[in-house]
């Protein structure tokens, strides 16, 4: 590893962090699975489309939702408002839902990208044109990554807060040699 790499992982917090985004990813995996395999059985024998197009569809729903989520989880956990041993678990309930809110708002970026690049290629490959309902477009594509920023986030809030307080457990029975601080406790 570079010397950089070194440097980021030894910080403070940095692979508690990466642990508890990991389980959100993990447990939203098995989730997507699990709803893959219930909508198949849902549609089974009276759907004409073929396996391979739902499944793709949940692994662009995993890839647009839960790993945006999971990174959110991520940079909370570590850079913005990093759980330690001392908080009260109503300090640890507060950043999990902050934690999730940041997700929230990636998944809101990544799906506005998408959308966004949906809507300028209208659906061509390589053809780049905008048609003549484009504002109608963008208004459509604010809203649905709006909802979908919303309801993942009050969907997967009490799982971030579950993580959030499992891992203050954990800090409390494993102590850090440095005091874990992020940006909300230098503000």
């Amino acid at each position: 590893m570079t010397s950089l790499a070194h440097r980021v992982v030894r910080q403070h917090g940095f692979l508690v962090a990466l642990v508890s985004a990991l389980v959100v990813l993990a447990l939203s995996l098995i989730q997507n699975v699990l709803n893959a395999l219930i909508g198949q059985l849902t549609f089974l024998g009276s759907s004409d489309v073929p396996a391979w197009q739902w499944w793709a569809g949940y692994a662009t729903q995993f890839a647009t939702v839960a790993v945006p989520l999971s990174v959110g989880v991520f940079l909370s956990f570590w850079f913005i408002a990093p759980i330690g041993p001392e908080l009260h678990v109503v300090h640890v309930i507060t950043r999990s839902v902050l934690a999730a809110a940041v997700g929230g708002i990636l998944i809101f970026v990544v799906m506005l990208a998408t959308n966004g690049f949906s809507l300028v290629t209208n659906g061509l490959m390589g053809q780049i044109r905008l048609p003549a309902d484009a504002g109608e477009r963008v208004l459509q594509a604010l809203g649905f990554s709006a909802a979908t920023a919303g309801q993942q986030f009050l969907s997967v809030a009490p799982l971030v807060i579950l993580v959030g307080v499992l891992l203050r457990l954990w800090l409390e029975r494993h102590p850090s040699e440095h005091e874990i601080v992020g940006i909300v406790d230098t503000a």
